[in-house]
C-alpha cells in the first residue's frame, strides 16, 4: 500500500474454477464434472484445498465460481458452470464460496447476470423477463451473497434488456 501512487493496496487474485492456476497446484475436475456428482462434501474438500493453496501463495481473491446457468451446450463456457439447474448451481457454488470465505479468501462469483447468449454465443445481449431472471438466474447469486458470504461479485460482459450489466442500476442496486 505504501508503494502505490494512490496508497491503494493491491489484492492478489487468480482464477480457480477447478484448482488454482499455478505451477504445483492441484488440478481438479472441471466444475460441470464436479456438479455431476451433486456431492457437496466433495465440493467442500475441493474448495478447502483451493483456499489453502491460494492462501500459502499470498492470493487473497479467487475469481470463481461461475454461477451462470448453462442452458445451451454450444456456449463456450459450459464446462466452467455447475449446469442448468439453479438448485444444483446454488448448492455446489454455495459450498465452494463458503469454504473459500471461511478460510480468509474472497470468493468472486461471476458473471452477474446471465452471461450466456442466444445460439451459444458468449457475452451476447440478453433479453429476459423479470420473472425469468428471478426464477432462473438470480437464485445462485442471491444465495452466494446472503447465505454463503461472498464479499465480491464480478459483473457480466453482456447487456441485459439493452443495458450493459456493468452499468445497470436495476440489476446492481435493486435486486
Amino acid at each position: 500500500m505504501h508503494q502505490t501512487r494512490l496508497g491503494i493496496p493491491i489484492i492478489p487474485f487468480d482464477e480457480a474454477l477447478h484448482g488454482l492456476v499455478r505451477n504445483g497446484a492441484t488440478a481438479f475436475p472441471q466444475s460441470i464434472a464436479l456438479a455431476a456428482t451433486f456431492d457437496t462434501a466433495t465440493m467442500g474438500a475441493v474448495s478447502r484445498a483451493i483456499a489453502i493453496e491460494s492462501k500459502v501463495r499470498g492470493i487473497r481473491d479467487i475469481l470463481s465460481p461461475v454461477l451462470n446457468i448453462a442452458s445451451d451446450v454450444r456456449w463456450g463456457r459450459t464446462e466452467e458452470t455447475y449446469g442448468e439447474d439453479p438448485l444444483l448451481v446454488t448448492q455446489m457454488a454455495g459450498t465452494y464460496i463458503r469454504n473459500l470465505e471461511q478460510n480468509g479468501i474472497v470468493a468472486t462469483p461471476k458473471h452477474f447476470i446471465a452471461n450466456v447468449g442466444d445460439g451459444g454465443r458468449d457475452s451476447y445481449p440478453i433479453h429476459a423477463s423479470e420473472l425469468l431472471l428471478d426464477e432462473l438466474y438470480f437464485p445462485p447469486f442471491k444465495y452466494a451473497v446472503q447465505q454463503a458470504g461472498a464479499r465480491s461479485i464480478m459483473t457480466a460482459y453482456n447487456s441485459v434488456n439493452g443495458i450493459p450489466a456493468t452499468a445497470n442500476d436495476w440489476l446492481l442496486n435493486k435486486n
